[in-house]
């Protein structure tokens, strides 16, 4: 009967690393279960006294979907339920069983089932997420790795599961205010395209059997009336480049930095956008420190989670000044010329202290409290001043149509 080597979590913090003689791993993995301890590592031992792990292969179906990709709502809600499982003191394979039961996403089911079965093969939970690099970043997978050696894993997933909970709360606070300007912006276009294009035409020709001199408003309206109505499909091909050349834009990241430099450029944005990057990066790397990865490791991956790549590749120049030089957080980040000056006192405070991560989290709740005040502020601007923009416009329209009534009526007094 095979002999297995494992790396079991026997309560809180205590690791347990022995031996069990089972028929196959899974059993193997049953036992520990009915031991009351949380299996980590099980590998096979030869006669040698050496571990040998099988080759990991996916269940059936599971290497047939490419690259697959999971909604950042369903991969929240698949992270706060391992989490909670696990600090019910349910073992991690049985917590996988039960997720894969009950979510109703197809992809994330394949996913967790292909985890619980890696798994049982004697992979960490680290390691068989290593898979799916595009649903597993490697924030994600440094945290979890850490969990595992320290023997919290059931704490570092909660602790996860609340980062990305609040940075979420940060992104639907801003898709939420950018949604209705944008529905306006839509709706206004959609309206004017075809009034100019399909109802003026025709109410224009009121005015073909008029003899006096038309206003020069209306004489405007006519003529783009009429060249819209013949030549619509060049607005419509016009809009399709447009959207295909941003694209294109967002898919080159030349273009992509070339652009976000110019977004940092803009007077109001600037102050908006630097705000929710460094309360990203200041979340992210707090979180990073306190599940103890050291500083060269962790300042990568919080630079990682930005979204503006302008900022990006300044900050990863001043994560290597770190790293290669010796230098403290708040010196090279002053180096930099990109960091607010809250934030440098605030980190050298920290440094001085040894509370940095402390600081850290008080810069993240300080910035996320600039963001919402920005939202706020822009949403109570942005909405009167498309209203007005589309409203003046259709006045337009209505005052170019009426002006030649009115000037009839005055001609006949």
């Amino acid at each position: 009967m095979p002999t297995y080597q494992y790396t079991a979590k026997n309560g809180p913090s205590e690791i347990v690393k022995d031996k069990v003689v089972a028929d196959s791993r899974d059993k193997a993995v049953a036992m520990l279960e009915a031991m009351g301890y949380f299996p980590i590592r099980v590998v096979e031992v030869t006669a040698a006294q050496t571990p040998v792990e099988s080759p990991v292969k996916a269940p059936a179906g599971k290497e047939s979907f490419f690259a697959p990709r999971v909604g950042s709502r369903a991969l929240d809600t698949f992270i706060w339920q391992l989490a909670s499982l696990m600090r019910s003191s349910i073992p991690l394979l049985r917590a996988l069983t039960l997720i894969a039961k009950q979510t109703k996403n197809k992809t994330l089911k394949a996913v967790v089932e292909d985890l619980e079965s890696r798994i049982r093969q004697g992979e960490l939970l680290s390691e068989a997420m290593g898979k799916y690099p595009g649903i597993f970043n490697n924030l994600m997978m440094s945290m979890i790795r850490t969990g595992e050696k320290s023997g919290s894993l059931d704490e570092v997933l909660y602790k996860l599961a609340d980062h990305r909970e609040k940075e979420q709360e940060t992104k639907r606070k801003i898709q939420s205010a950018m949604a209705y300007p944008m529905i306006v912006v839509a709706t206004g276009v959609g309206t004017i395209f075809l009034m100019f294009t399909f109802f003026l035409p025709k109410l224009t020709k009121l005015f073909s059997g008029m003899k006096q001199e038309l206003p020069l408003a209306t004489k405007l309206l006519i003529a783009t009336s009429g060249f819209m109505a013949r030549y619509w499909y060049v607005f419509v091909l016009g809009l399709v480049f447009l959207i295909v050349m941003i694209v294109r834009a967002a898919s080159s990241s030349k273009k992509e930095i070339a652009m976000d430099r110019m977004i940092l450029r803009v007077p109001f944005l600037n102050k908006f956008i630097t705000a929710s990057e460094m309360a990203r990066f200041s979340r992210s790397l707090g979180l990073l420190l306190k599940n103890g990865i050291p500083v060269h490791d962790s300042l990568p991956l919080a630079t990682n989670t930005l979204d503006n790549l302008a900022l990006k590749a300044r900050l990863a120049e001043a994560s290597e000044a770190i790293i290669n030089r010796g230098s403290t957080l708040s010196e090279s980040f002053n180096r930099s010329g990109i960091f607010p000056e809250f934030l440098l006192s605030m980190i050298a405070v920290g440094e001085e202290s040894g509370k940095l991560e402390e600081a850290l989290d008080q810069i993240a709740s300080a910035y996320e409290k600039e963001v919402d005040q920005t939202i706020k502020v822009m949403v109570s601007m942005v909405e009167p001043l498309l209203i007005l923009s589309v409203g003046g416009i259709v006045g337009f329209i209505v005052f170019a149509m009426l002006l030649p009534i009115l000037n009839m009526g005055g001609m006949g007094q």
